[in-house]
């Protein structure tokens, strides 16, 4: 018997009790946007110091909640939202400061510009693959921009989101309900989004395409990033050993359960078996263990562990060469990482997101059958070249449709603030990070002041006249 202890879901809050919290967090999102950039910069700085410095507190919860390993719940987690809170803080005030508009010269006693606004309360609905880093990034970028946040994590993985607001609560920085968090499953994600002004939703496509319609009834803007199937397109001169250990790592790492990981590879014939073993030698010596210290742990909830030992059943009944995959400890959740080699299109895991520790491995005769095949499917989110030509590598990479483009680097994206991160297709809508991520916390509004004269009324306004308008066509240079 397993000693995994495996979190229950968390319950729904009562629609009252979300009320109550959305209602705070409005009351909290009026008086926060009061201060200025520079203000709101020296508080979430300050407040994440204060966090990191319980960073080893923190990663122990990560890790009893999701079973991933502690060092990934450290530097995965914790590391990149510390990379990502430096980026968004020191270009805040650029991002968010006033904008002076041009004007023709007839419109020079006035004064035109576009400053940001908050769009007030932002919901933030988020999974549990990545319990802190997704739902506190997006968070600290949106209440940067002057909001306030509703954050309703994945039920199963609600301690984090709970330790995380307590946190932030305990610093004594910020009112009241700044970040709040709503429990429950999706009838609670409804409540958010219906509470909310703005929603940052990260899961599956099939949810997202739900909350976009829900969000499309008010007209609410919706940050949507979802599904993925990375494919890796590993060319005859590819730096063997580097592409290997990033199949490994990109297929592996967090037990396979993230968006951009590497599900699918594309290897050119001359390769292939080099390429292969050289992965199954890699794998031979990964580390499975649901004690946090080795370097792959369980999977996080049990309906993924029964997805993915379906899709590699159906693999293995039609026929596909199955490496690995085996079930190590049902209870726990821990399976050993899977090779599927040469899978046929019928298969699961060639029709499927993944989201587990699976690479299905295909040989091909040259780039542009790869590329061809990576572009099949409904996926967009990220992909990869890898070859020591880098000049045909970015051009192959041009002809993917995806939002996100490693050559020679696997899924190193999310944690370069500088970089809009989204998807193509059916893979998500709008995008997070960069200065277009971090602007749609706010709307723009257009101002203008009229200057001078104070009392004279603009030679545009009423009585019309045959001379005014001839005089008029010349300015506007009809």
């Amino acid at each position: 018997m397993s000693e995994t202890l495996i979190p229950a879901p968390a319950r729904d809050d009562a629609p009252e009790e979300i009320a109550a919290k959305a209602a705070q967090a409005r009351r909290a999102a009026a008086t926060w946007r009061r201060l200025n950039v520079s203000q709101r910069v020296a508080a979430l700085r300050k407040a994440w110091r204060e966090l990191a410095a319980r960073r080893e507190e923190l990663a122990r919860v990560i890790h009893e909640e999701t079973g991933k390993p502690l060092a990934e719940a450290e530097l995965m987690e914790i590391g990149t939202t510390g990379m990502l809170v430096s980026h968004f803080a020191a270009n805040a005030n650029r991002l968010f400061e006033d904008t002076p508009a041009p004007k023709p010269w007839f419109l020079l006693n006035k004064r035109a510009y576009a400053r940001r606004v908050p769009w007030g309360v932002v919901g933030v609905v988020s999974p549990w693959n990545m319990p802190f880093l997704i739902p506190f990034a997006d968070a600290f970028a949106a209440m940067l921009a002057g909001n306030a946040v509703l954050l309703k994590p994945s039920e199963w993985t609600t301690r984090t989101a709970l330790w995380t607001e307590s946190a932030l609560a305990a610093t004594g920085l910020f009112p009241e309900g700044l970040l709040t968090v709503a429990r429950g499953g999706p009838a609670a994600g409804e409540r958010v989004l219906d509470a909310s002004d703005m929603v940052v939703f990260t899961g599956s496509t099939k949810a997202g395409r739900e909350v976009a319609a829900r969000a499309a009834r008010d007209l609410k803007p919706c940050l949507l990033e979802l599904g993925g199937k990375h494919p890796m397109i590993v060319l005859a001169d590819a730096p063997l050993e580097r592409a290997a250990a990033a199949a490994v790592w990109g297929g592996f790492s967090n037990a396979g359960q993230l968006c951009i990981g590497v599900e699918r590879v594309f290897v050119e014939g001359p390769l292939f078996d080099k390429f292969v073993e050289s992965v199954r030698r890699r794998m031979a010596v990964l580390r499975v263990s649901a004690d946090g210290l080795g370097d792959m742990g369980r999977l996080t909830v049990p309906f993924q562990f029964d997805r993915v030992q379906a899709q590699l059943d159906d693999a293995r009944a039609k026929g596909a060469r199955v490496i690995g995959g085996e079930v190590l400890d049902r209870a726990g959740l821990l399976m050993a990482p899977a090779l599927v080699l040469d899978p046929a299109p019928g298969m699961r895991v060639c029709s499927e997101e993944i989201f587990g520790p699976v690479l299905a491995v295909t040989r091909v005769g040259r780039a542009e059958e790869a590329v061809a095949a990576a572009n099949e499917g409904p996926w967009g989110l990220a992909a990869s070249v890898w070859t020591a030509d880098h000049e045909r590598g970015e051009a192959l990479g041009a002809a993917l449709q995806c939002g996100l483009v490693g050559v020679n680097e696997p899924s190193t994206h999310y944690a370069l603030g500088s970089l809009p991160f989204g998807g193509f297709k059916s893979s998500g809508l709008g995008r997070r990070h960069g200065d277009e991520g971090l602007r749609a916390f706010t709307q723009p509004q257009s101002v203008i002041v009229h200057e001078w004269p104070p009392e004279t009324a603009d030679p545009w306004w009423f009585p019309y006249d045959a001379v005014k308008s001839a005089w008029l066509r010349r300015l506007t240079g009809l």
